[in-house]
C-alpha cells in the first residue's frame, strides 16, 4: 500500500505524480474559521423534490446533472521549491550578480490530485496525501485549477492524515459547490458518478453503483481511521481527492483509493463518507487540525459466541478486550468483555466504527456508551484524557490496556518504557529504557496510536535500545 501509482499495490492512493514547472505561491497564515461555524458552512442537503410528472433525471442521459456538478471539481497539484543556484545561473556571474542576487525560487510540481469545492467563497476539500509529496513531506505550495482553467494558489487549512483528508481555501467568489448528502442514508445500488482528473486526461466523469458501506481496508494504517464507500465506477490514479455524486447532484463520497494490480481501475473503488469526511473538516477549519482523546481501551470484533452469550440479536458491536487501570474506561465503570452497541447516539456495527465514534471526541469532552454485560444492557459515560498527559499517575507513566506490566512515558516520537514486570518482559521482551518505534508498520509516537495498532495475538514492535533496533514479536492477549 502506497501513494503513487507505478508500482502494482493491492490498495493504492489514486494521487498521480508528475513533473512541471509552474509559479511560486507564496506562502501565508493558514485560513481558518471562526469556533462554531464550520458545521453551518458545510450544511447537509436533503434531496430535491422534483416538480409534479417531471423525473429528477432524464431518461437516457446525465448531461443535464453532469453539467451542474462537474464545476465544482478542481484539479490539485502540490509543488516543491528548488533554488536556482549560481551554477544553474552562468549569467549572473557575467553580470557580476551576487549568489543571493541570482539565487531564485521556482517551483516544481511533484503530483496531481482532485478536489471538491464545498463553498462558493473558495473552501475545496482533497485527500491528505494528496497535498504530500511523494517523499511524505508537506508540499511547499499548492496550486487549484478551475474547469474553465483558472489556476489559484491554494492556503492548506489542515491536513489529517489518519483519516487520509485536507482543507484548502483559495480567494475567489461566486463558485459552484457541491451540497454534501447525508452518507448514512445512501444505500447499496445508488446510481453515482466519479468525477475527477485521471491521469490528467482533463475532468472526466464515469458512472457506477454503490457496491458497499463502511469498509475499512487498511490503507490508512494501524493508526488510522476509515469509513468507506465502495463503488465500481471507474476511478483511477489523479482522482484522489474527487467526487462521488449521487443522481441528485449532492457529495457522497471524496474518492480515495483503488483495488488494482498494475494501479488502475478493476471495478472496486473507495470513498470517504461524507458524513465521517464532514465531521473532519469542521475541525480542520475551525483549528486546523483534529486532536483525538484517548480512552484505554483495547476493541476486538464481536463473534457468534459472543453475540450468544451477551444474548444479541445478531452479530455486532464491538468488544472490550481489555481496560487501562485507571483509565478513561476504567473510570467509566467498563470492563473487559463489555460489548458497546452504542456510543454518541449512533450504532456501533464493528470495531472500526467505535473507533471512528470516538475518534471524534476531543479531550476533555465526553460521550454516552450504551454495552452489554452477561446479556444485560448498561449505560456509562466516557470522559476523554488527554493523549498521552492525564492517562495515569506518577510522574507521567501510563499503562496501556493491552499491555499490562508496561509502564510507559512519552518520549520525542516514540513511547519509551519506563518499567515493565518479570511477567510482562517475558511476554513483551521489552526492557526498561527501550523505544517502542513502530507497532505493525505504524508510527508509535503517541499512546493512542499505539492502543489503536496493537491486535490481539502476535504483533510486529520496532524498538531501539542502546544495542540498536529490533524488530520484537509482542504477544497481545
Amino acid at each position: 500500500m502506497h501513494r503513487t501509482s507505478h508500482r502494482p499495490p493491492l490498495i493504492s492512493y489514486l494521487a498521480l505524480w508528475l513533473t512541471a514547472v509552474v509559479v511560486v505561491v507564496a506562502a501565508d497564515d493558514p485560513p481558518r474559521l471562526g469556533a462554531g461555524t464550520a458545521a453551518a458552512h458545510f450544511p447537509i442537503k436533503e434531496a430535491a423534490q422534483a416538480p409534479a410528472g417531471v423525473p429528477a433525471v432524464q431518461p437516457g442521459s446525465y448531461a443535464d446533472l453532469l453539467a451542474r456538478v462537474t464545476p465544482a471539481v478542481v484539479s490539485v497539484f502540490p509543488a516543491r521549491l528548488l533554488k536556482e543556484t549560481e551554477e544553474e545561473d552562468p549569467l549572473g556571474r557575467f553580470f557580476g550578480r551576487s549568489k543571493e542576487e541570482s539565487a531564485k525560487d521556482r517551483e516544481r510540481t511533484q503530483g496531481l490530485g482532485s478536489g471538491v469545492i464545498l463553498s462558493s467563497d473558495g473552501w475545496i476539500v482533497t485527500n491528505s496525501h494528496v497535498v504530500h509529496l511523494a517523499t511524505g513531506k508537506l508540499a511547499d505550495a499548492i496550486s487549484v485549477e478551475l474547469s474553465d482553467r483558472r489556476r489559484f494558489p491554494a492556503r492548506l487549512a489542515g491536513a489529517d492524515p489518519a483519516t487520509d483528508l485536507a482543507l484548502l481555501k483559495i480567494e475567489a467568489t461566486g463558485l459552484t459547490a457541491l451540497p454534501l448528502a447525508d452518507s448514512d442514508a445512501v444505500r447499496t445500488g445508488d446510481l453515482v458518478f466519479a468525477i475527477g482528473n485521471p491521469f490528467k486526461v482533463g475532468m472526466t466523469a464515469t458512472m457506477g453503483m454503490i457496491s458497499a458501506k463502511q469498509r475499512t481496508i487498511g490503507i490508512n494504517g494501524p493508526g488510522g481511521y476509515e469509513d468507506f464507500l465502495q463503488t465500481d465506477a471507474a476511478i483511477n490514479p489523479g482522482n484522489s481527492g474527487g467526487a462521488l455524486v449521487d443522481a441528485t447532484g449532492r457529495l457522497v463520497g471524496i474518492n480515495s483509493a483503488i483495488v488494482g494490480g498494475a494501479g488502475g481501475n478493476v471495478g472496486i473503488g473507495f470513498a470517504i463518507s461524507t458524513n465521517f469526511a464532514r465531521q473532519v473538516l469542521v475541525r480542520l477549519a475551525e483549528e486546523g487540525k483534529v486532536v483525538r482523546g484517548f480512552f484505554g481501551l483495547q476493541v476486538e470484533e464481536v463473534d457468534a459466541d459472543t453475540a450468544t452469550v451477551d444474548k444479541l440479536d445478531r452479530i455486532h458491536g464491538a468488544k472490550l478486550a481489555a481496560v487501562m487501570d485507571a483509565g478513561p474506561g476504567a473510570k467509566a465503570g467498563l470492563h473487559a468483555g463489555d460489548v458497546i452497541l452504542r456510543a454518541g447516539g449512533r450504532d456501533v456495527e464493528t470495531r472500526a466504527s467505535l473507533r471512528n465514534i470516538l475518534s471524534m471526541v476531543k479531550p476533555g469532552a465526553d460521550i454516552a456508551v450504551e454495552f452489554v454485560r452477561a446479556g444485560e444492557k448498561q449505560t456509562a459515560r466516557l470522559v476523554a484524557a488527554a493523549d498521552p498527559e492525564a492517562v495515569g499517575a506518577g510522574g507521567g507513566t501510563f499503562e496501556l490496556a493491552s499491555l499490562p506490566g508496561v509502564k510507559l512515558r512519552a518520549g520525542p516520537g516514540a513511547l519509551v518504557v519506563v518499567s515493565v514486570t518479570p511477567e510482562a518482559a517475558r511476554r513483551t521482551q521489552f526492557e526498561a529504557g527501550m523505544e517502542i518505534l513502530e507497532v505493525n508498520g505504524g508510527i508509535a509516537a503517541t499512546a493512542t496510536a499505539v492502543e489503536a495498532a496493537l491486535r490481539p495475538g502476535v504483533n510486529r514492535v520496532k524498538t531501539k535500545a542502546a544495542d540498536g533496533e529490533r524488530t520484537l514479536a509482542v504477544r497481545v492477549e
